[in-house]
């Protein structure tokens, strides 16, 4: 058996998560912009309605180039139980609608699916104007910063309320902030209770600041998730530092700094949608200087078992920056997986995104294949932290 990323069929569906092939065509962008300035909202104020207390959801948009199209199968989904729309408004340029179910604040992530060197951003979210539904923007770019046409894989949640562990999310307001800057604004939640902080270090460097992790009930914190998305309408990516440094890049296709918004979610004991009892759930990151004879190590968390552990990596063959995490005992028909590439502990590391490739179940255990680049799309030996919810298959 085989992973790739290329292959098409139904008949492949279940048996490797999500993959279906997609073409390339180019339309006139047309994406909603203007009140960006202020706010994730991706469109004006409309009537208020009635908003959800809370929303999570996960999309696979598998149909690049298909003007509008409802996503079925259970690698989507919207908590308040009702359809998702996926609307193409330009090359490269998406809106996910999670039907009925507008509400407010909350964090948006995206990632690029195909295993080719894509990289996606969120551009907005927020109610649409009929004030009935949540709107999440989407862009995707080639390796050179060109507007492509992408799969891709969608989170979103509001969540405040966890059973165990730890759960930070929050949006950057401002690219270049002036000093240490807190956070007040409704897109942002720190379980914990405390504030929540950013500083530009540099050109496209940040560092945000929060409670330190709560210790587990092994005597010592659960390491930690962290994912981050660029927060902007051009070809941007960023990428964490050091599993729990707090810090941040963001850079250009051509690997330059640049000073960009971001999303961040951050937890212990928790997946990517703060949902800390209910589905399986793994988090983990593989260490690209660790490969030995085909493996590589990492860290991780495994909800399905106690303390650390039960994560293993594979290297495919001599294929630079391609790699398998397995995570035992998180079986299901389904599921939702995300990668970033990571920064190791020194400034001579490698730096550049990863991409999912696809991800699916063998025996027990769920096996999620990723590809990494460098700038340009150069496949790449990176750092890539890989998490997987069971959610909403359970």
């Amino acid at each position: 058996m085989m992973w790739s990323g290329v292959r098409s069929g139904a008949s492949r569906l279940r048996r490797w998560g999500p993959e279906l092939t997609a073409g390339l065509t180019a339309l006139s962008v047309g994406v909603l912009a203007g009140s960006l300035a202020t706010g994730p909202a991706p469109a004006s104020a409309g009537p208020v309605g009635t908003l959800a207390t809370e929303v999570t959801a996960t999309v696979w948009a598998h149909s690049p180039t298909t003007a509008e199209y409802q996503i079925t199968g259970g690698y989507t989904a919207n908590s308040t139980g009702n359809p998702v729309t996926i609307r193409r408004t330009g090359v490269g340029a998406y809106t996910v609608v999670l039907e009925g179910a507008a509400t407010s604040g909350g964090v948006a992530h995206v990632v690029a699916y195909g295993g080719g060197p894509v990289h996606c951003t969120v551009v907005a979210w927020g109610r649409s104007l009929s004030g009935v539904d949540q709107e999440i923007l989407v862009r995707c770019f080639a390796a050179t910063g060109a507007a492509v046409d992408s799969r891709f894989v969608a989170t979103y949640t509001n969540v405040r309320q966890i059973g165990q562990g730890r759960l930070a999310y929050f949006w950057t307001d401002q690219a270049v902030p002036t000093g240490l800057r807190t956070i007040t604004h409704g897109y942002r939640y720190d379980s914990t209770g405390g504030p929540i902080s950013y500083e530009r270090i540099g050109t496209g460097h940040y560092r945000f600041h929060m409670n330190r992790n709560p210790d587990s009930e092994y005597g010592a914190p659960i390491f930690p998730m962290t994912h981050v998305t660029a927060y902007a309408t051009g070809a941007v990516h960023c990428q964490t530092g050091w599993p729990d440094s707090r810090e941040v890049w963001c850079v250009n296709a051509a690997g330059n700094p640049v000073d960009s918004r971001f999303t961040v979610t951050y937890g212990s004991r928790v997946d990517l949608l703060g949902r800390s009892t209910g589905p399986r759930f793994a988090s983990g990151t593989l260490y690209r200087d660790t490969v030995r004879d085909g493996r590589i190590s990492g860290d991780s968390y495994n909800s399905t078992l106690p303390g650390y552990g039960g994560t293993s990596g594979t290297v495919f063959g001599t294929n630079v920056g391609q790699y398998m995490m397995t995570f035992t005992g998180t079986a299901t028909p389904f599921g939702t997986a995300f990668v970033n590439a990571h920064r190791g502990m020194f400034d001579s590391d490698p730096r550049g995104h990863c991409v999912l490739v696809g991800w699916s179940s063998l025996g027990a255990d769920t096996q999620i294949r990723v590809n990494c680049y460098r700038y340009l799309g150069v496949p790449a030996n990176l750092n890539a932290r890989i998490s997987f919810t069971t959610w909403p298959a359970g």
